[in-house]
């Protein structure tokens, strides 16, 4: 509902520009922390889109605290055998922090930084995700960080990346919700079918 409103405040054509420049400036933000963490060089990123720089520079204080890369841009799922119900998607990292602890990161890139009751699909889905690492690759994982980076183009303003983090307690209660809304979505789709999986769809 909350898009739907937007698209009639700002208009479809002004809103479909919004769409197709997240989308670009997402993927270019994906492709380039993807190489820079496989330790190639990122300058053509850089050189190709000169627009999209300052979300790379709105992020790069919260990169500082990442020590290396364990998984980059992975499939993943998660399946309950008991109910045979489940979910898949992509998720963008899993690293060894500077703390030392094992962390999920999600790239994600916004005009403005985004209120509290805007965030709630994105814990969920960091909740999501570990939980389907910690079924597939046997990994501990003991925080996750959504790192949005912020830069509006038609002011030119930008700040420091907003982050969203769980402890392990919020993820294992995010996790939790996800299980039920999965539940709830097969009840509803396939009542008394045999379904597979849903697709948890990475954002911009």
């Amino acid at each position: 509902m909350a898009l739907i409103n937007w698209r009639k405040r700002v208009g479809d054509e002004e809103a479909n520009r919004r769409t197709r420049n997240a989308v670009d400036r997402g993927n270019w933000l994906h492709g380039l922390l993807e190489d820079l963490f496989n330790g190639e060089d990122v300058q053509t990123h850089l050189d190709s889109h000169e627009n999209y720089v300052p979300y790379f520079e709105s992020i790069a204080g919260f990169l500082e605290q990442v020590d290396s890369p364990l998984l980059v841009e992975s499939a993943i799922a998660w399946y309950d055998p008991a109910e045979k119900i489940g979910y898949s998607g992509t998720f963008d990292m899993l690293a060894k922090m500077k703390n030392g602890e094992t962390a999920l990161l999600d790239w994600k890139t916004s005009y403005k930084e985004k209120p509290d009751n805007q965030l709630a699909d994105y814990r969920m889905q960091l909740g999501a995700y570990v939980q389907a690492i910690e079924q597939m690759y046997g990994i501990a994982v003991n925080e996750a960080h959504c790192a949005i980076s912020i830069y509006d183009p038609d002011t030119k303003q930008g700040q420091e990346a907003q982050i969203v983090s769980l402890s392990p307690g919020e993820l294992v209660m995010q996790a939790g919700i996800m299980q039920r809304k999965t539940s709830q979505f097969f009840a509803e789709h396939y009542p008394g079918g045999t379904p597979l999986t849903i697709l948890m769809d990475r954002g911009a």
